[in-house]
């Protein structure tokens, strides 16, 4: 059956037509299809083609021209789309998630029939299949199909006597993981708040409802389509029209991700897939600075901040749209541009943008997971100003949408992006621009259903910050939502308050260069220039570096010193282990060299970022010595040369650095100090004698050598202290 389709869509793309007059095919066939080979397909499948076209109203060349998805009844197993193979690709991978969950609350008015509302959604479920479909996974295959049931959705009615009892049921409800091999992809549940003693009949209490729907069977378009049809499926209920109908759908979203699949594989796509392997060659991921390290799995978890424009920075932003005919969703996005890359300090940006991808007729109407994600790319340019980038960041959109079939799952691929489960492919920053005042309006009749915001009853974020405006009201309203794991909600205040005080100044003055535009404002200016570069200050001139971790130690034994990933000392621990390290360097050196450790004794530390590199610090110091690090990825000629430079004696390392000839050291000289090692479970802990001044050397660090031989410099202990206050 695909070879018809694919028939279908190379004929559409060569501007031919084939259609059903009478009980013949009529075919419009460019000079490529006026072959042998045309001809044989043809009577091979007069059959299945005079059967598709027939059911889809193929009639004149204009229809077949004009109705570019067809429906099929034949067809018993249907593909799932490109964006459907990604959601169930993550669902089997992380054995179920809510990251992907579409909830809305509403509240019952009093006035509302609850078996009206329940009627309404049956038949939008029987209307959209995809609301009523599991999906087969074909483990010999590799890839999943959607199964149609005939099975009409089972509501769930949930009785409580408490406000608080219905809020705990609607979060786990909310979060609760859908099992789409079995179950349909929208769960509709009625929470009954009723007051003890009285009966349900009554009518006494509110009525919430939530409508749970997975991402796989729809999106932002199809949940605005769900919310129309509901109000007139109702109308028509308690209005008793018996014969009322919506007009008939053309086709359905199986016959969409079906059409997809063909036309993937077809010829049409080469320009844009070429397109956009232009656009995107060489891109640079983006940096932007978090405030924790990024977790080897993302756990979805967001927050939400919401901000206002005030009303004359947002009425010259609309404004600058006008005078350059583009949309308010392109100013904001090059105002997103500029924060990104003051930000980051880069030039090139790139950020994701959900599109509709419902440019094809018979997809308006129909729910189903169609949103697609465009990727902007642009290259700031410190000369550029504001009217400048806006005019630029237009044309690229236009672009963007004439080249918008491709999937971006489908163009992931073909740019040969390495999958990372830590992060978004391509792009962590989602942008846009919706105006949501309308879509309430429009959504709902009055006197049915009044929606209830979600807040923090789905607290989840798929990327590292979604930015969006919603562009109804006086002022642009914004919405940050982030990922907790990588930010603190103050950062992200602090973002809204720099991105606030650009937008002032890029719509005061958008012909001057948005390179001399700072993120500051005034208070924050000072407080960093002024007030954090008062760095005067006296330093105890008769103390080392060491002699005040020890006055620390006494003030505050038991709180944290070190952290590590999952591992942490105390004070007092540090100080312990340190002084068990520095007898054991005392020992180790007197017993390899018949000496003992003298002022400015030079001991290497050649150890990986751990808990051990900041012992082995202070026992160096504690033990009288100096120390020298020296990173163990550096070539092995550079440390060959900087042990040698140093005529050290003594080198501290970790087992495993040197497991398998990884780091190849001096076996005479090597003193492993893992935390493992025997010497802190039997080494005296008491605190040492400090015998040497300030006068004396604290280390040696050496420069990259990238202009010849590394170079080494060294500090004194005092100097150390001076540098730390």
């Amino acid at each position: 059956m695909k070879e018809v389709y694919l028939f279908f869509s190379e004929l559409r793309g060569q501007s031919g037509a084939i259609w059903v007059e009478g009980e013949a095919l009529k075919i419009s066939a460019p000079s490529k299809f006026q072959d042998s080979k045309t001809k044989e397909f043809l009577l091979k499948n007069k059959a299945k083609l005079l059967a598709i076209l027939s059911k889809n109203g193929v009639f004149t060349k204009k229809d077949f021209l004009q109705k570019e998805i067809l429906a099929d009844n034949q067809i018993t197993e249907y593909p799932l789309s490109p964006a459907q193979e990604r959601l169930w690709f993550i669902e089997r991978y992380e054995e179920g998630t809510n990251a992907y969950h579409v909830p809305e609350i509403y509240l019952l008015e009093p006035s509302v029939e609850m078996e009206g509302v329940k009627h309404a959604i049956r038949q939008i479920v029987h209307r959209h299949e995809i609301l009523r479909s599991t999906i087969e996974q074909r483990s010999d295959e590799g890839y999943g199909i959607q199964k149609v049931h005939e099975m009409p959705l089972l509501m769930e009615e949930k009785l409580v006597t408490t406000k608080e009892a219905c809020e705990a049921l609607i979060r786990e409800d909310i979060n609760r993981t859908f099992n789409l091999s079995s179950e349909y992809p929208i769960r509709v549940t009625f929470y009954i708040i009723q007051s003890e003693g009285r009966q349900p009949a009554k009518r006494s209490g509110e009525i919430l409802m939530l409508v749970n729907m997975h991402h796989i069977a729809t999106d932002g378009w199809s949940a605005d389509i769900f919310k129309r049809e509901l109000g007139l499926y109702y109308k028509a209920y308690i209005n008793k029209d018996d014969s009322f109908n919506v007009p008939p759908l053309q086709i359905q979203y199986k016959d969409f991700a079906l059409w997809q699949t063909v036309f993937l594989s077809s010829d049409v796509l080469d320009v844009q897939l070429n397109y956009w392997k232009r656009k995107l060659s060489g891109y640079q991921p983006l940096e932007f600075p978090t405030d924790f390290a990024r977790p080897g799995k993302p756990d979805y978890k967001g927050g939400q901040l919401s901000f206002f424009l005030d009303e004359d920075v947002s009425s010259k932003l609309r404004k600058l749209s006008k005078r350059h005919g583009t949309t308010v969703q392109s100013v904001m996005l090059s105002s997103v541009y500029i924060l990104l890359g003051k930000y980051t300090g880069q030039e090139d940006i790139l950020i994701g943008s959900p599109t509709a991808n419902r440019h094809h007729k018979q997809t308006e109407d129909l729910i189903g997971f169609f949103v697609n994600t465009q990727v902007n790319r642009t290259h700031l340019n410190s000369a550029q100003s504001f009217n400048e980038l806006i005019q630029h960041v237009h044309e690229e959109q236009m672009e963007a949408q004439i080249n918008q079939d491709l999937p971006f799952d489908k163009l992931i691929d073909a740019l040969g992006v390495e999958r990372d489960s830590s992060r978004h492919s391509l792009f962590q920053v989602l942008f846009s621009v919706q105006n949501f005042a309308q879509q309430q309006r429009d959504d709902f009749p009055v006197n049915f259903l009044s929606p209830v915001p979600i807040g923090d009853r789905y607290p989840v974020e798929k990327f590292d910050l979604t930015i969006t405006f919603d562009d109804s009201g006086e002022k642009l309203e914004g919405q940050i939502s982030y990922a907790i794991s990588l930010f603190q909600p103050d950062s992200i205040e602090r973002l809204i308050l720099h991105f606030k005080n650009l937008a002032g100044q890029l719509t005061e003055e958008p012909d001057k260069p948005y390179s001399q535009f700072g993120l500051l404002s005034r208070k924050e200016y000072e407080t960093i220039i002024c007030d954090w570069n008062a760095t005067e200050k006296d330093f105890p001139k008769d103390k080392t570096i060491y002699a005040l971790f020890q006055e620390q130690v006494e003030q505050a034994p038991d709180s944290i010193a070190l952290v590590f990933e999952d591992k942490q000392l105390t004070y007092r621990e540090l100080n312990e282990k340190s002084n068990q390290l520095a007898r054991y360097i005392r020992a180790e050196f007197e017993q390899r060299t018949g000496q003992t450790v003298a002022a400015d004794t030079l001991i290497a530390l050649c150890l990986d970022r751990s808990l051990e590199m900041v012992i082995g610090i202070l026992a160096v110091l504690k033990a009288g010595g100096a120390y020298v690090p020296i990173d163990p990825s550096y070539p092995k000629d550079r440390i060959d040369y900087m042990l040698q430079d140093t005529q050290t004696r003594l080198i501290l390392t970790q087992r495993h650095l040197t497991e398998g000839n990884q780091l190849k050291l001096p076996h005479d000289s090597v003193v492993f100090i893992d935390l493992n090692h025997e010497l802190y479970r039997t080494s005296e802990n008491t605190n040492l004698l400090q015998p040497d001044k300030g006068s004396d050397l604290a280390y040696v660090i050496y420069t990259s050598g990238t202009t010849g031989n590394p170079k080494g410099g060294d500090d004194w202990a005092l100097g150390c202290v001076k540098l730390s206050i």
